[in-house]
């Protein structure tokens, strides 16, 4: 997908620590400490996340037996990294009045004990999981890299497929879990960034559980923002109308379409995850197109060539428009859309089936409708 790339809260997956200052007499202020033996550093450094690049707000003096602390007091809870080694970086929610600890060896770092508040726990959680989920998938890539010059290498995609939608299906499940484990937790922020947004059953969940008590904290505001325009395309919900031209200069509107099951693709010629992926939405027109299935296609493009030329060249035989007004189409704006492919499903009655439906979930959901 096309977009400005932003650290998000579960990139660092981990948890915190360290200290500055005198701990007899600012002992109360402690928001995290520890011991990891066989620490070589003399301080450690504490990131707030939301300015990452700003330099550490605190710093840690490490003890000859690895102990340390940190005594800064956030205005209001939120993530902070700490960065142990060379390949190892802990983030938590930290907050003034709740302190953390953290007891390990800095041979073991992924088997750190962490406690003291529900969010630190949460987040320790979080990240054990996403750790063991990131294996098997790097695992079932490494097997599929040995077909790749196998004459059973199409049958062996099709298992590997399989395989990889039950690792994605069994990471949702457990995310939803962590969340229904504690729905309050200001660590569900990072839980929740880890779940596609098809799931805006739990983005609207965790923004409702988290608006009261964290409506001054930017990195629920950040979240609350992406709710409201994941909650415009809920399942259900109906999409706005879109009527622009089509390559000849007709105009064509979406409702002409009503009737059908429809998948309302944003895309471009010069969007290579788009090109990627048209493949994928060929082999669904195909399937179903008989069965009450097509394409309006939206183009985000600037040139009516390149648009035509990119149609004809991916074989994207069903209906196409654009006002060739790259980003600033009236159909991108009204419909939110800042980078993609995106796409929405909806039924012939024009409301949403499902959003941003990719490869086989595609068709999976088609079926479901269709078959």
């Amino acid at each position: 997908m096309i977009r400005n790339k932003i650290i998000s809260i579960s990139f660092c997956i981990s948890v915190l620590l360290f200290a500055c200052g005198s701990e007899a007499a600012k002992k109360e202020q402690i928001i995290l400490k520890g011991t990891i033996s066989g620490l070589t550093v003399s301080e450690l450094y504490l990131i707030d996340l939301l300015q990452p690049k700003a330099g550490p707000v605190d710093t840690a003096i490490v003890t000859t037996d690895g102990s340390f602390y940190f005594d800064y007091a956030p205005k209001i809870k939120g993530f902070y990294r700490v960065t142990l080694s060379s390949t190892f970086s802990l983030v938590t929610p930290l907050a003034a009045g709740e302190t953390v600890t953290i007891l390990g060896d800095v041979n073991q770092l992924t088997d750190l004990a962490i406690e003291g508040t529900v969010d630190a726990v949460q987040m320790r959680d979080l990240n054990n999981f996403l750790r063991t989920n990131a294996m098997q998938s790097q695992a079932l890539e490494q097997e599929f890299q040995s077909y790749a010059n196998s004459p059973n290498r199409d049958s062996m995609l099709t298992v590997l497929r399989a395989r990889f939608a039950g690792y994605e299906a069994e990471k949702i499940t457990t995310l939803k879990a962590l969340i229904d484990k504690n729905p309050s937790s200001f660590s569900n922020l990072a839980v929740i960034e880890q779940m596609p947004d098809t799931e805006s059953e739990y983005y609207i969940k965790v923004d409702q559980a988290l608006a009261e008590k964290y409506a001054q904290s930017p990195f629920y505001s950040n979240f609350h923002t992406k709710v409201v325009t994941i909650s415009r395309f809920a399942v259900g919900s109906e999409v706005p109308e879109i009527n622009l031209p089509n390559p000849d200069g007709k105009l064509v509107a979406l409702s002409s379409l009503r009737g059908k099951v429809v998948l309302i693709d944003f895309w471009a010629s010069w969007c290579k995850p788009c090109r990627r992926e048209n493949p994928t939405v060929v082999a669904a027109y195909q399937a179903y197109k008989d069965k009450g299935f097509t394409v309006f296609g939206v183009s985000l493009d600037r040139g009516k060539d390149a648009w035509i030329n990119a149609i004809a060249q991916d074989n994207l035989t069903w209906t196409h428009v654009s006002d060739l007004k790259f980003w600033q189409s009236i159909a991108a704006k009204d419909y939110g859309v800042s980078s993609i492919p995106f796409a929405v499903l909806i039924d012939a009655e024009g409301k949403v089936l499902g959003k941003n439906l990719r490869g086989p979930a595609l068709q999976q959901k088609l079926a479901e409708v269709l078959d």
